[in-house]
């Protein structure tokens, strides 16, 4: 599960944001006085914060997403491509420290049309439908990890393993990521891979529980 604070701006605050980032959402429009602004700091990034830009004219969910510094903004869709283009110009940095947070900020805010990968350390964290059984809440229970951090491949990419729930199923999988730009040969393909930097892969994937009564999230819309 996603751990960040977010910290309320205040009306000044929230006013200059708005006026500065217009432009560059745009055709996106917030209401004035009526869009509350939150921030959170993210390790990984020396200067570019997460912002929430919530329109209160709207029944939730109303919240957009930014990753944002003084005169640089990329909107927030769900896809990889805002954060991987952030980490190149930000850049990013990946360490033992920094690559597990990294992780879970890149999968909450990262879903694909056919399913999302959840990470999920704690029974606490696992959504069940009101069908599910005691039985397969202890199954699930009993086989869930915190994100480890297992070091640096021969590869040269940090590798992390987790326990994740895709669709109705759960899973444990090493997460690669990369710490810089490289080419990695890959032997599945027989070829090399280029990655760029803070570029994740899924590898290893184990299945370990299927047909779990969780609610399977439809594909993403505009807000979250």
């Amino acid at each position: 599960m996603i751990d960040l604070t977010f910290k309320t701006l205040d009306p000044a605050e929230t006013q200059k944001l708005l006026t500065d980032i217009a432009a560059d959402i745009a055709p996106v429009t917030l209401p004035e006085g009526k869009t509350k602004v939150e921030v959170a700091d993210l390790p990984f990034y020396d200067e570019f914060k997460l912002y929430a830009l919530s329109d209160t004219t709207l029944a939730a969910p109303n919240t957009r997403y930014i990753l944002y510094k003084d005169g640089d903004v990329s909107l927030m869709n769900w896809t990889n491509e805002p954060i991987y283009s952030v980490n190149e110009r930000a850049p990013i940095k990946v360490d033992r420290k920094t690559a597990i947070p990294y992780a879970k900020f890149f999968f909450h805010y990262v879903r694909g049309q056919l399913g999302r990968f959840i990470i999920v350390e704690k029974p606490e964290e696992v959504v069940w439908l009101s069908n599910a059984n005691n039985k397969e809440k202890a199954d699930v229970a009993e086989r869930l990890m915190p994100v480890t951090y297992k070091g640096i491949g021969r590869d040269n990419l940090i590798t992390l393993t987790a326990t994740v729930v895709f669709k109705n199923a759960l899973f444990k999988t090493d997460i690669k990521i990369a710490p810089f730009e490289m080419d990695v040969f890959d032997p599945e393909i027989n070829a090399p891979e280029h990655f760029t930097i803070g570029q994740m892969k899924l590898t290893n994937e184990d299945l370990l529980l299927e047909d779990l009564n969780v609610p399977v999230d439809p594909p993403p819309g505009e807000f979250g």
